[in-house]
């Protein structure tokens, strides 16, 4: 644990709890406005890898069906229209508001503002472990934001984005 990594978590911590608080006011918008169109519970909690591969919950507004995940285990979901979602749940995933909760993560320490996004267990086992280089995303803390996000659309290969992440 050395100073850069103090400062880091101190700066996340603290830039977290304001952003969860300058926001809360979009955060019960959302959630409101998400009822009609999810349902209950309006937020989802999945498992994910961080740091040294370890398995910790994220957070988002649920924007799927609730047995989505069960169904598609190790499926990617790159376009949301090919799930016949309701415009609400579509507008939610292309503007990325279903991610906000992940502040919350970033808070408790589990992500960092800026890192490759975490990976679900099975898509990892299913798709990405025999990437090269990929597990190099486990040295440091999944991001809220990701540098593969930024320039590539949703569609863009695990292969590619591994390379980009990398960089």
């Amino acid at each position: 644990y050395d100073i850069y990594t103090g400062f880091n978590r101190c700066l996340n911590f603290v830039l977290s709890a304001f952003f969860i608080l300058i926001s809360s006011p979009l955060f019960l918008l959302i959630f409101l406005a998400a009822l009609p169109s999810v349902g209950w519970p309006v937020f989802y909690i999945g498992e994910r890898m961080g740091h040294q591969k370890r398995i910790f919950k994220m957070f988002k507004f649920r924007t799927l069906p609730r047995d989505f995940e069960q169904k598609n285990e190790a499926t990617l979901v790159s376009s949301a229209q090919q799930y016949n979602l309701p415009r609400f749940c579509r507008f939610m995933r292309d503007s990325r508001l279903d991610e906000l909760p992940q502040l919350y993560n970033v808070l408790k320490g589990d992500m960092d503002f800026i890192g490759p996004r975490p990976v679900r267990p099975s898509v990892y086992h299913r798709l990405c472990r025999n990437i090269k280089n990929y597990d190099r995303r486990f040295l440091v803390n999944p991001g809220l934001i990701g540098y593969s996000q930024l320039f590539t659309p949703h569609s863009a290969p695990k292969r590619i984005r591994s390379l980009i992440d990398n960089k």
